[in-house]
């Protein structure tokens, strides 16, 4: 009888119709394998989080290091934390940051105490001396970003100006601004990346180098990218201690990455038109993450997250127990590791890749392979064996979900509309060899035939092929 492998996907592509659906990764990441390994990649779990500490409950906003201090800002208060071996700290400082949503959070190098300044919907607020209050310079207009680079606050206005403080110090001087005018478009955003200002317009990114001007902004522009940013928090990869390139949402939709100073297109179109055909850009937030040793950017609006593996090059989906999305959109590189703060009740977590959970819940690993067809005719599948690590359980832990883990394996043979009541099949005890095999899966239809397994039981799990024996069938 005849066989064939498996296709499994490299990259996430539900399609917008469920019957175009290709393959798709969810909480599911390609790694590749070892070298001499029986597959050229392996498909793992997603990192996971570990609950570090509960400071108040209520909506992070933003998050910023400074030194070996947390500031994060949680509804309007403002919380510092700090770690002593594996104990977190956390207080709160006197006074508010007004507002809702999202904030920018930016820090100086003056001595012996850094100023904070902190752009949030209403205005700009101040961090000096342990307190929180309100900011205005009678030379500053109404702003909507903020940024610091080589010394210089830089804070931008939706006309398009971007305005210089004085050298570690808050106070703008009304003269020392500079306008985009590569394209009559507003300011977005300012980004320090490296060396180089980015102001990011509405249809444009500028490139600003530190001349040294003597008057004026000290900045000069240098490179002018053709494309904008959608949403003033659709830009990740600017983050102290993140490696690798700026990621952003162009105003057209595509994602981008930048390679040098020109724009790489790294979305897929599906992607794409789900930024588009989302009504409010302002709510796509992105953040980055590094987990051992990859680095990860990822998009969420309220009804999903995709992430982008930068060393791997592919796309997979996030889903938070219960949730269409992740429960994450804050990243920050704080406290000597990757934290990640929860969307809705601020817990700080640690990325974490040996741990199959995200806090208390469950992280369910889903892959579901590419579509298996030879249209119009058909596919009579007498057994279908797949390739996992076994023997994966924990002798002395939770029982069963640990101590005998199960996978769950389900079909489709309608496009991925609906699936086959789940077939359990042991991943082994600790040590313990299995066959995950599934037997006279049936007749497809003419849309093929479409594998979905699933793991919520907390162990390692890695999956590294599959192959169906079949007999071919008319239409």
């Amino acid at each position: 009888m005849p066989s064939a492998a498996i296709d499994f996907p490299l990259t996430t592509s539900p399609g917008l119709l469920a019957t175009e659906t290709g393959g798709r990764l969810i909480n599911a990441i390609v790694e590749k394998a070892p070298d001499g390994s029986r597959s050229p990649v392996i498909f793992r779990r997603a990192p996971g989080l570990t609950s570090l500490h509960k400071p108040q409950a209520g909506i992070p906003r933003g998050a910023l290091a400074v030194g070996g201090i947390l500031y994060l800002v949680i509804g309007d208060m403002v919380h510092t934390v700090t770690r002593s071996g594996g104990t977190y700290v956390s207080s709160v400082l006197t006074g508010t940051v007004p507002g809702s949503g999202r904030v920018m959070m930016a820090r100086n190098m003056r001595a012996p105490q850094p100023q904070i300044l902190i752009q949030h919907d209403l205005g700009l607020s101040k961090i000096e001396g342990g307190t929180v209050s309100n900011f205005s310079d009678p030379d500053l207009p109404a702003t909507n970003s903020l940024g610091f680079i080589d010394g210089f606050f830089i804070a931008t206005t939706a006309q398009g100006r971007a305005y210089a403080s004085g050298v570690n110090d808050t106070t703008f001087n009304e003269l020392d601004y500079a306008t985009a005018e590569a394209s009559p478009d507003g300011l977005v955003r300012a980004i320090a990346m490296r060396q180089d200002l980015l102001l990011m317009g509405e249809t444009t990114v500028e490139f600003w180098s530190n001349a040294g001007n003597a008057t004026g902004f000290p900045f000069t522009r240098s490179h002018v990218l053709p494309v904008g940013l959608l949403a003033p928090f659709a830009v990740a990869g600017h983050e102290t201690g993140f490696p690798d390139p700026l990621m952003w949402v162009g105003n057209n939709g595509v994602v981008y990455r930048l390679s040098g100073y020109s724009p790489e297109r790294v979305s897929s179109t599906q992607l794409e038109r789900m930024i588009l055909a989302e009504p409010n850009p302002a709510v796509l937030e992105a953040t980055v993450f590094v987990s051992a040793g990859r680095s990860f950017w990822s998009l969420t609006s309220p009804n999903w997250t995709w992430v982008y593996d930068m060393t791997a090059g592919s796309w997979s989906e996030r889903q938070s127990y219960g949730e269409p999305n992740w429960r994450v959109s804050i990243c920050a590189n704080a406290l000597d590791r990757w934290l990640a703060f929860d969307a809705m009740t601020a817990e700080i977590f640690a990325i974490d890749d040996r741990n199959p959970r995200e806090g208390d819940q469950p992280l369910l690993f889903e892959v579901r392979s590419n579509v298996m067809h030879r249209f119009p005719g058909r596919f009579s599948i007498s057994k279908a064996s797949f390739d996992f690590a076994t023997g994966v359980g924990v002798d002395r832990g939770i029982s069963p979900v640990e101590t005998d883990p199960r996978v769950s394996i389900s079909w489709s043979d309608d496009g991925g509309v609906s699936f086959s009541t789940a077939l359990l099949r042991e991943l082994g005890q600790q040590g313990e060899q299995q066959r995950i095999d599934v037997w006279r899966t049936g007749l497809t239809g003419r849309q093929g035939r479409q594998w979905r397994l699933q793991c919520s039981d907390p162990v390692d799990v890695v999956l590294m092929g599959g192959a169906m024996d079949f007999e071919a069938r008319g239409a």
